[in-house]
């Protein structure tokens, strides 16, 4: 399934999100409890995060079960299995976890994903907002613009400006007002209640992979791709027998550092290519690490592919004593896994996204031990 630019923007965000908390944390532990006045920036990682206190500042946070419930001057970056907001946030906040509860007020815009997606009553976002989920609920109010991706969305708040909506179920609750309009992208049509209010127009709007559906050749075309991707992964293994392996098995290892790693090199390399490209001497090193950065985005993929072809094995008790054509062959299985999770509306990309970021950032981990090693001897 195809997905809209701002959906695969949200994927990259919230990558670094878990990212930026974990590997940035002034305060680690099993429980984390702050209370009075903070004034300064706090991040935070631990199983339990309890937030009760006056922050001053912006707070980033990883953890099992993330919980704000008093004022943060700044912006709010949280990742957890469920993450709950009910304080008051004064700029923005960008939310990932499994359950992700939105229950205050956030001044400004807010960027969510999750299995599930809750905007309670009550709530208040001032600026737009930006859901991604399997199930979305929107009960409170939002300043501007509301898009939202998931299996299910429901509104029955208050919306000041337009509804973007691609679900598969779409219900508008008698209780909801969309001062805008309400633009949806559907197989079925949303179920609208007599009670809502809704002060522009409803438009549908086509499925982002509804005329690849009315042309053939886009399949055909995603065979071959898919081919010579696997062609690609073999090749990559056959070549590299030993590093290939390491650095698919370094996702394991070090996902954190794989990740935050990933998502450096993906958006800071473009920048710096240009950065070199302004001078003459820079364009020589610009070159090769444009170069080096297209080869290692392939690497990186087919490295993520490598990594599920070995959780593969392993399941099949077949890590230590498979040949190389049980190699090629989970191979093969990765990629068809890959590509049928992938057809998940927005989590699937989001976790092909994941997958490839860890997988850039681990080929990039495995190259500086190579190097480390080979110059230390």
């Amino acid at each position: 399934m195809a997905i809209h630019r701002r959906y695969l923007l949200l994927a990259g965000l919230l990558a670094a999100v878990f990212a930026t908390a974990v590997l940035g944390a002034q305060e680690v532990g099993e429980v984390i409890l702050k209370r009075g006045v903070v004034a300064e920036d706090l991040y935070l990682a631990g199983r339990t995060v309890d937030v009760q206190a006056q922050l001053q500042g912006d707070l980033v946070a990883a953890g099992q079960r993330i919980t704000v419930g008093d004022t943060v001057t700044g912006d709010v970056i949280a990742a957890g299995e469920t993450v709950t907001l009910r304080g008051d946030v004064e700029d923005d906040a960008r939310l990932a976890g499994r359950a992700v509860t939105v229950a205050g007020t956030i001044g400004d815009h807010v960027v969510a994903a999750g299995e599930t997606v809750i905007v309670e009553a009550g709530a208040t976002i001032g600026g737009w907002a930006w859901l991604a989920g399997r199930e979305i609920d929107v009960a409170g109010q939002v300043g501007k613009e509301l898009r939202a991706a998931g299996q299910i969305v429901i509104i029955s708040g208050v919306v000041a400006g337009d509804v973007d909506i691609l679900a598969e179920d779409i219900r508008i609750l008698e209780t909801a007002e969309i001062k805008g309009n309400l633009i949806y992208r559907s197989e079925n049509a949303p179920e609208i209640a007599a009670g809502a209010t809704i002060g522009g127009d409803v438009i549908e709007k086509p499925l982002p992979y509804a005329e690849w559906e009315r042309d053939e050749a886009p399949v055909g075309g995603g065979i071959l791709f898919l081919l010579m991707l696997a062609v690609a992964a073999m090749v990559y293994f056959l070549v590299f027998p030993r590093f290939s392996p390491a650095a698919a098995q370094t996702v394991g290892r070090s996902p954190l550092l794989s990740l935050a790693l990933g998502v450096a090199v993906l958006f800071a390399t473009p920048f710096v290519v240009l950065l070199l490209l302004v001078t003459v001497l820079g364009v020589l090193i610009a070159l090769p690490l444009l170069a080096w950065y297209l080869l290692t985005l392939l690497g990186g993929f087919l490295t993520g592919v490598l990594y599920v072809g070995d959780v593969g094995l392993r399941l099949l008790g077949k890590a230590e004593s498979g040949g190389k054509g049980w190699r090629v062959l989970s191979i093969l299985l990765a990629l068809i896994v890959i590509v049928l999770v992938q057809i998940i509306p927005v989590l699937g990309g989001l976790a092909v996204f994941v997958l490839f970021v860890l997988g850039l950032g681990a080929l990039h981990l495995q190259v500086w031990r190579r190097y480390s090693e080979t110059g230390s001897q």
